[in-house]
């Protein structure tokens, strides 16, 4: 049996029951709740790593670390930013599955990202050079990816990271920006200037090389001799498990409130909504179903809480009629009147009261006041209507921040009727908006759980859904 047989035989052994997710372990956190502050470009829950795709199990873009790990990443942050720089975590805790995700890359064919992160490798040998673990240590939860931000960085780099594949080893501004540091490579270089001693990069980037290592060892974390941004901390060395839950989002952990939303399928414009509270660690019904009805083309998935990226199911794009899929925060409320029963934060209508839907505009998928906002763009939606439809409302934080394109002016209000669809938005009658209107409380995290019913069966227990 071949090298790479034998790791993929591994693989296998290691992970035996991908398809069966266990609970997130009570030391596991999530670093944003220990410090904000710490930026995040989790890249395996994009396309933008060096397979090309999302890789399992990350359904959210979510650092997680064991709590002993993230309280020192955090006094790492606190020594750092008091010499004026920060950090910016690549990657943490890594599903099992992830990993054999990255064990199924190297079989099948295709490059799909070689030329910019490993255009001088064989992706057969990234094993065997040590830049790929057969099990990795991210998946006990004390090893992070992170590089250094600062004075003098570069803007991070926008657009699709596909249509611009540069050497991951040019110069710090020729290759792709991550909003950091010149650290000599760009993440997940596999070559050899990458190594962490490599004498073949710029005295800047030793010199910030040196400063990210010395201060990550003051607090209990060791290196990794061939990648510089790949850290594991050692004050608890007895947190020695594999495991394999899936990176879920932060606000559906602690959320207290859920909309649940679904459809008979993608293209159906009518469906169902329960509301639900937590109590302990399961949600339970708060009254009876209603109905609503959604995009007058369906659903598509939106840009909420969840990856979009690895899903199966039409992608949500303006001007397409159909109502996002998903998981979503909700906004402000708003209305006719110039007060409403609710502790949303809300927004009276007046005439001037618009949400632009301009890709163009720096205000694209806001409200705006046009009588007081320099006016920058050619398309928006009147507010305050001839019809009862925005009478109450609330606005779904579906594609925030706004990237042109991917659909705008997101709302739960009232219907037309029980069989007209939206533009794009869920609808239902006004005694059901009142009411949600007067339940929803953002201490309580509410959250809009949008899907087919076909999606939600799948992902239920993945993200810790209620059963419908």
């Amino acid at each position: 049996m071949g090298t790479l047989s034998k790791i993929l035989s591994t693989l296998c052994v290691v992970v035996p029951c991908l398809a069966n997710a266990e609970p997130r372990p009570e030391h596991m956190v999530y670093l944003r709740s220990i410090d904000p502050s710490i930026q995040q470009d989790i890249r395996y829950a994009t396309a933008h790593n060096f397979t090309g795709h999302p890789l399992d199990g990350y359904e959210a873009p979510e650092c997680l670390l064991s709590v002993d790990a993230a309280k020192a990443l955090a006094r790492v942050q606190t020594a750092l930013h008091a010499q004026g720089y920060g950090l910016k975590v690549f990657d943490c805790y890594r599903p099992a599955r992830a990993v054999a995700d990255m064990g199924n890359f190297a079989k099948v064919p295709g490059d799909p990202t070689k030329a910019e992160f490993y255009p001088r490798v064989d992706k057969q040998d990234f094993w065997r050079l040590g830049y790929v673990a057969r099990v990795s240590g991210h998946s006990k939860g004390s090893t992070m990816d992170l590089t250094l931000t600062g004075p003098n960085a570069l803007p991070a780099s926008t657009g699709s990271a596909s249509a611009r594949q540069v050497d991951c080893t040019a110069p710090y501004g020729q290759r792709w920006q991550d909003g950091a540091l010149d650290m000599g490579t760009g993440f997940d270089c596999f070559d050899e200037p990458a190594h962490a001693d490599s004498t073949a990069i710029n005295a800047t980037a030793k010199a910030n090389r040196q400063r990210l290592t010395s201060a990550m060892q003051k607090e209990g974390f060791v290196g990794y001799s061939k990648e510089w941004w790949h850290f594991t901390y050692t004050g608890n060395p007895a947190l020695n498990q594999v495991m394999d839950f899936p990176i879920t989002p932060m606000e559906l952990s602690n959320s207290h409130q859920l909309i649940i939303v679904t459809t008979k399928n993608w293209t159906d414009i009518q469906g169902t909504a329960q509301r639900y509270e937590r109590h302990g660690q399961t949600f339970e019904k708060v009254g009876e179903p209603f109905a609503v009805v959604v995009g007058k083309s369906g659903l598509a998935w939106g840009k909420g809480l969840t990856v979009v990226e690895q899903r199966t199911g039409p992608v949500k794009r303006e001007g397409d009629g159909k109502a996002p899929a998903g998981i979503f925060k909700l906004g402000t409320a708003f209305g006719y009147a110039n007060s409403a029963d609710t502790k949303l934060p809300y927004q009276p209508l007046s005439p001037t009261i618009e949400c632009v839907d301009d890709g163009q505009s720096k205000r694209y998928n806001e409200l705006v006041d046009g009588a007081t906002v320099t006016k920058d763009w050619n398309s928006s939606e009147r507010m305050r209507r001839d019809d009862d439809m925005y009478r109450n409302g609330i606005f779904i934080e579906h594609n925030t921040p706004a990237v042109a394109g991917a659909g705008s002016c997101i709302f739960l209000h009232i219907w037309r009727g029980p069989t007209s669809g939206t533009l794009g938005c869920t609808a239902m009658d006004p005694a059901n908006i009142n009411r949600l209107l007067s339940w929803l409380d953002p201490h309580q995290g509410p959250l809009l759980v949008q899907l087919p019913e076909s999606e939600y069966a799948q992902l239920r227990e993945r993200w810790g859904l209620p059963e419908r």
